[in-house]
């Protein structure tokens, strides 16, 4: 965002230059200059006037004239009286052109001539007269002023366009984080033009696409529950019917498949629900080593490993959480570690800086590093052989995200220094009110 503006600064001073260049060009080099010949014309004009007071009233009156010029018009008078002593660019121009009276040279200083008095004149500037001075003054003054002025104006512009960009970045980086309501302001004073009526028809759109795609999820989902209950009934009802033990086996296979579908369809719908921006949260302040120990004996009894639960008696803090929800989501990653496990799981509780923090250790292989940044993904499922048992649906991990968004907590994962396997870390911030501490 800097280097635009730095060339946006850039790139006005080089066009300002470029102007500056063209004009100097266009008026004084390409074209008559007719300052300059305003200039001779009064030069001509003013040698016959001396040569007019010269021819009627005299040499002396001439002279005087001519210090006198002099004096008003704040110039400093020099007297040549022969071609000897002036420039030689000066003499080779009044012998070349016979009828010229008058010239000016490189410095914009006066040359005259008069007939009847062998001598030439010349004007030039008396820099240390205080109205030359005051003049010169003014001049530099005008560019300063005008300099300032182009700056003040570039930076000013700049800075309102740097506001307004501003807008519409944190507006885009709202929506990108999942806030689909945001919208950038359209009024003058805030909009780049089209920009940002461009971005609000987008979001617009990508709005109307995911709140599509939830609705047929969710439909879809709810949909499914009474053909698959039915197929369970029935499947049930086939088992208390006499058949041949590979038909027994089939039917099942056609139960537990069921089941796994009616699983699945859980988690969309929980999924779904936890999606939605505006939920209703259940919350209540409970100490976390509760929530685990009420969660711990359930936990072994899906599993022949060993659990082991650490740290708990240091724990003082409350946390203030739907225990419904934020249960689940314990149950899910340690359900997760359970499948991938060799031998025990660690389950770690710290309390620092306004946080506690669940750290469920596991022995397994570990995650992939070229996994880790997908893997709250729904539906992405890091194994590639896709093993049931082992993978899931690819919903538990995403559903353990969208319950810490709700909480506004947080989610890592990483490789275990204990055990050396994965290692999940759920930190959820603890009650900062003295009256929420209470356990309900």
């Amino acid at each position: 965002m800097r280097r635009i503006y730095l060339e946006s600064i850039i790139g006005i001073f080089i066009c300002f230059f470029v102007g500056l260049t063209a004009y100097e060009f266009s008026v004084y080099r390409w074209t008559t200059d007719y300052e300059y010949l305003l200039e001779e014309y009064e030069a001509s004009a003013h040698q016959e006037m001396l040569q007019n007071i010269l021819d009627n009233q005299g040499p002396e009156q001439a002279l005087s004239a001519i210090s006198l010029f002099t004096k008003t018009t704040r110039n400093t008078l020099t007297t040549f009286s022969s071609d000897d002593s002036i420039p030689e660019r000066v003499s080779k121009y009044f012998s070349l052109n016979t009828g010229m009276k008058v010239y000016f040279d490189e410095d914009r200083d006066l040359w005259i001539r008069l007939d009847g008095i062998d001598a030439t004149f010349l004007y030039s500037p008396n820099e240390e007269s205080l109205v030359r001075q005051k003049v010169e003054f003014e001049n530099s003054l005008i560019w300063v002023f005008f300099g300032t002025s182009f700056v003040l104006y570039g930076v000013v512009h700049l800075l309102i366009i740097f506001r307004r960009v501003n807008k519409l970045e944190k507006a885009t980086l709202k929506f990108a984080q999942g806030d689909l309501s945001t919208r950038a302001e359209t009024s003058s004073s805030s909009a780049i033009g089209s920009l940002n009526r461009s971005f609000n028809i987008m979001a617009d759109r990508i709005y109307h696409l995911i709140e599509t795609n939830r609705a047929l999820t969710n439909a879809v989902a709810h949909e499914l529950r009474t053909p698959i209950f039915r197929i369970q009934w029935q499947a049930e009802l086939l088992k208390e019917t006499s058949m041949s033990v590979s038909q027994q086996a089939t039917v099942e296979s056609i139960v537990e498949d069921t089941e796994e579908m009616e699983q699945m369809v859980d988690e969309l719908l929980c999924y779904s629900k936890l999606d939605t921006q505006h939920i209703e949260l259940e919350c209540q302040t409970i100490s976390p080593i509760l929530l685990i120990e009420g969660a711990l004996g359930r936990w072994k009894k899906e599993t022949s490993f060993e659990i082991i639960l650490l740290n708990s008696e240091h724990i003082e803090g409350k946390i203030f959480v739907d225990k419904k929800l934020l249960t689940r989501a314990l149950d899910n990653l340690v359900r997760n570690a359970i499948k991938f496990t060799k031998s025990k799981i660690l389950i770690e509780v710290h309390e620092e800086r306004e946080v506690v923090s669940i750290a469920i250790h596991d022995d397994g292989p570990g995650i992939e590093t070229e996994h880790l940044s997908r893997l709250f993904d729904p539906f992405y499922v890091g194994s590639k052989a896709r093993n049931k048992s082992k993978s899931g649906h690819g919903l538990g991990l995403s559903i353990v995200k969208k319950i810490c968004e709700q909480h506004e907590a947080q989610v890592d994962v990483g490789r275990s220094q204990i055990l050396h396997g994965a290692l999940f870390t759920l930190s959820v911030p603890l009650c900062n009110k003295p009256a929420d501490n209470h356990i309900q």
